[in-house]
């Protein structure tokens, strides 16, 4: 009996050496919270230097079909002018079981410092004939996910993601 009690109290103190060794060694990794805060950006404008704007009304009317339209505003908010905005919208199915995907692509050739360009895509949003058949009827709520990118030659990019419920 005294040889358990012995041993438990043995390993009880490893693990309460090993637990204390290892936040010693987190603590010494990590330097104090005032190192690591970075300096102010200064009186420059902050946020994103190309935003993309959808307008979420016009989002909850898209329905199940051909010929939906889709409206989106490109901002430029950075310091310097953009070429070729290359904007390109994919369209797939929320049922991961669908590997279906539309592509749509369009490119503004400028967009000055401070623009607002409005861009409208004619989107199909209907199901295709093999999903259909693949496809269960029970299926709940068909989705369809929207993905938009925009890149620019310069490396400056943005993406928004909306959830469509048809």
């Amino acid at each position: 009996m005294r040889e358990v009690a012995l041993w438990a109290s043995g390993a009880a103190l490893a693990f309460f050496v090993t637990a204390g060794a290892f936040l010693l060694l987190a603590n010494l990794a990590t330097g104090s919270s005032g190192e690591n805060l970075s300096p102010d950006a200064g009186p420059g404008k902050s946020g994103p230097a190309l935003d993309l704007d959808l307008n979420k009304g016009q989002l909850a009317f898209l329905e199940a079909g051909t010929g939906q339209k889709l409206r989106l505003a490109v901002q430029n908010g950075g310091a310097q002018d953009f070429s070729d905005v290359n904007l390109t919208l994919e369209v797939s199915s929320g049922n991961t079981a669908i590997p279906e995907t539309r592509y749509y692509r369009h490119t503004l050739r400028t967009l000055e410092t401070g623009e607002t360009r409005n861009v409208e895509f004619v989107l199909d949003l209907s199901e295709s004939e093999s999903t259909n058949a693949a496809v269960p009827s029970a299926q709940s709520e068909p989705q369809k996910l929207i993905e938009i990118r925009a890149t620019t030659p310069q490396g400056v990019s943005a993406v928004r993601t909306a959830i469509i419920p048809l």
